[in-house]
């Protein structure tokens, strides 16, 4: 587990990450960017990210939103981004009182473990819906990853009412080869929010069937992005 400071600046991320990877988010008709999503790259490119990632404590990854967060101000970077949060990041009284010393507007915040909702206390539940109106107030948009079937029921029982919802790659590839099954699934998210972003569109075939599924933003390797090595970023 990476160490945290009081103020929450991770002591060892450079024993950890190697730098950040800035995604675009694209309008899948105009081609136009409408935001980025942050990434953090791993040092040792042999280690899975995505399993680092979602393994850490909700501590560390708060931490690691608020690096993020100040390396953006650092550099002063125009436009708005999208940085990754687990839910329990949300519901600790603790960390949502620094989330909200760290938040702007410019900040989007992506609840990256969406599915575990169904998991979740009915307190718990309850909490991170009043916690999402709190941010709205401060002009903060929420938007719940990695949507699936099989959570987008409770998502509407509880009344969420989030900026926009993605639908993970791998979700995406499956269903791709079934364009019926892709486009049930965009339309069972729209009735969360009609703002949809498909993720994994990594060739003009996927943006095909992405245009077609009735989403209207894509993420993926089609569209180049930006990589911030921390050695550059130490210094600001």
């Amino acid at each position: 587990m990476i160490n945290i400071s009081r103020d929450n600046n991770l002591l060892s991320v450079d024993q950890h990450i190697s730098g950040f990877r800035l995604e675009p988010i694209v309008n899948l008709f105009s081609g136009h960017v409408i935001s980025h999503e942050v990434l953090s790259q791993l040092a040792a490119p042999s280690r899975d990210s995505e399993i680092f990632f979602a393994n850490l404590s909700a501590a560390d990854s708060v931490a690691l939103f608020c690096r993020q967060a100040n390396l953006l101000k650092s550099r002063q970077a125009s436009g708005s981004f999208f940085l990754n949060l687990p839910i329990m990041a949300l519901i600790d009284e603790r960390l949502f009182a620094r989330l909200l010393d760290v938040c702007e507007s410019w900040i989007t915040i992506e609840i990256q473990d969406a599915p575990l909702f169904d998991t979740c206390s009915r307190r718990h539940q309850l909490c991170l819906r009043e916690r999402i109106k709190l941010l709205q107030q401060q002009r903060i948009s929420v938007w719940l990853d990695d949507l699936t079937e099989g959570c987008i029921e409770s998502f509407h029982r509880y009344a969420i009412d989030v900026g926009g919802v993605k639908i993970d790659k791998q979700a995406f590839w499956t269903l791709g080869k079934n364009p019926r099954a892709l486009q049930r699934l965009v339309a069972r998210c729209a009735d969360i929010s009609p703002h949809i972003i498909i993720e994994g569109i990594e060739d003009t075939h996927h943006l095909e069937l992405a245009r077609q599924s009735g989403a209207s933003f894509g993420q993926g390797y089609l569209w180049p992005h930006k990589r911030w090595l921390l050695s550059d970023t130490l210094s600001l």
